[in-house]
């Protein structure tokens, strides 16, 4: 773990910037946010100046010493280019991508440089979560890849930070180590942001899920529609999360760097309900939560009109993105506190 991720030092920079917990509105890193500390390079590059400056003075070599006190200097303007290169920074919350279990929860941040110079190798990393409502969704997250990006001059940039997801529910975004080491990598400057974001993670949809239980909501008369299963092959559309693997038309993926899936010609009732009692009693709850997501993913395909019966709770009918991204959130936050 680097120092710079440590708890302890987390804790010794809220003191010392008097900050605690989610930070709203735009948030500049003004001198007392960014910190700064030699690098394991730079500790060796110091000890290695030491001993030149030892046998300078043992034997007496001028130009020992011209060179010793020569790349020292360099050495300390290079602590003022990595403080620099971190200060000044304004950061602002952007959006968070809500996702299914399993899968990679992604939250954008705006980071503006008000500055006329260009900032290099700026890595945002998140912490381990110490939240306890990412605890209650999955402590010990998996350490994502570091994002590595560069600030024009004067510019903006969307910075995009990943974190693995195990189970449903809210996930708030946890804090963020924003790290420079530009120029020489001797001297490693960060500071700690925490945005006001929040991902919804679904339910994994199950992966053999059966049939679509369609239940007529009044008309009884049969709709023709498109289905990931059906009877005849009737062409492609693009793959969405969630759709089984084996409806991909891998043959298509190997010409084409965009995955589709089959679509079959199919009848379907006009309407349907999703009734979290109605699912099989013997599996568990997470289990039954998991069926329904893919319920919800057949019947979008489908083009069913759908509504959504949880205890406590109900979801009119409807069809779409809107009505997916609703049902879907009530599966994830169902009996969540």
């Amino acid at each position: 773990m680097s120092i710079t991720a440590h708890p302890l030092m987390i804790r010794i920079g809220e003191m010392i910037g008097g900050r605690r917990g989610v930070e709203h509105g735009e948030v500049v890193l003004d001198r007392r946010r960014v910190y700064i500390l030699p690098t394991r390079a730079g500790m060796l590059f110091a000890a290695a100046m030491l001993m030149m400056l030892l046998g300078s003075i043992n034997y007496l070599l001028q130009l020992g010493f011209l060179l010793t006190f020569l790349v020292t200097s360099m050495a300390l303007v290079a602590m003022y280019h990595t403080h620099r290169n971190l200060a000044r920074l304004s950061l602002t919350a952007h959006r968070a991508e809500n996702v299914f279990a399993g899968d990679l929860a992604t939250f954008e941040i705006t980071v503006h440089n008000p500055t006329a110079e260009a900032r290099y190798a700026l890595e945002f990393e998140p912490l381990q979560p110490t939240h306890p409502l990412l605890e209650a969704v999955g402590p010990d997250l998996p350490v994502q890849p570091i994002t590595d990006t560069d600030i024009p001059a004067a510019g903006s940039r969307q910075v995009r930070v990943a974190v693995s997801t195990r189970a449903r529910g809210r996930l708030p975004c946890p804090r963020l180590r924003i790290e420079t080491r530009f120029p020489f990598g001797l001297w490693q400057a960060w500071s700690y942001y925490t945005p006001p974001l929040a991902a919804i993670v679904y339910p994994a949809p199950e992966r053999d899920a059966p049939a679509l239980p369609l239940v007529a909501s009044g008309d009884t008369d049969e709709d023709t529609g498109m289905a990931v299963a059906g009877d005849e092959f009737a062409g492609v559309r693009p793959y969405q999360a969630g759709d089984p693997l084996k409806r991909v038309a891998w043959r298509l993926a190997a010409r084409s760097e965009d995955l589709t899936v089959k679509l079959f010609e199919g009848h379907a009732k006009g309407e349907i309900v999703l009734e979290l009692d109605a699912v099989d009693p013997a599996l568990d709850l997470e289990q039954r939560l998991a069926r329904l997501a893919r319920w919800v993913l057949m019947a979008e395909a489908a083009q069913v009109r759908y509504a959504m019966s949880l205890p406590g709770q109900r979801i009119d009918f409807g069809l779409g993105g809107e009505q997916r991204d609703r049902c879907l959130t009530a599966l994830a936050l169902y009996g969540r506190s």
